[in-house]
């Protein structure tokens, strides 16, 4: 889990440079049932969370680390979201549609430093503590959520 908030930081840093990864597909839904990123309705506020973790984290169990991290990944959803967004636009656009788009991540990229801000002091929080390592550290479990909250599967490649 802690390559995974680190990718995360990275993959914002690179996106807003480069934006030329292919985009992975979402997971597809059973007759009649949402995507699983359509299940996710949870407002979180990555800072509060954040504060919480400082504050409490040391006596926080394995599964509360993990309905923490599970929380932070669903409060920077919305950052991935556009990225992925603007991934697909970059491989389909024109250049100069691409230097247009280049301006509007360079404008998003002050919206979405509270993002990276918020997910550097929550690692480091988890780093600080047992339980929140051993989740931080748990890949299969990482893997699991973002498969759960509709990531696509490359999106920290």
């Amino acid at each position: 889990m802690k390559k995974v908030l680190l990718l995360l930081v990275a993959v914002v840093g690179l996106t807003m440079i480069a934006c030329t990864s292919n985009e992975g597909t979402k997971p597809a839904a059973a007759d009649g049932e949402k995507p699983a990123a359509e299940k996710v309705e949870e407002k979180v506020d990555i800072n509060e969370l954040v504060a919480k973790a400082k504050a409490e984290g040391a006596n926080w169990s394995v599964d509360e680390w993990k309905a923490a991290f599970k929380s932070m990944l669903i409060g920077v959803k919305p950052m991935l979201d556009f990225m992925n967004d603007m991934k697909e636009k970059m491989e389909k656009g024109s250049e100069a549609d691409k230097i247009k788009m280049l301006g509007e991540l360079e404008a998003k990229a002050k919206e979405m430093e509270p993002f990276e801000k918020a997910m550097d002091e929550f690692n480091n929080a988890a780093q600080a503590t047992e339980n929140g390592k051993k989740v931080a550290d748990d890949e299969e479990w990482g893997k699991q959520v973002l498969k759960e909250l509709g990531y696509p599967e490359d999106v920290f490649k």
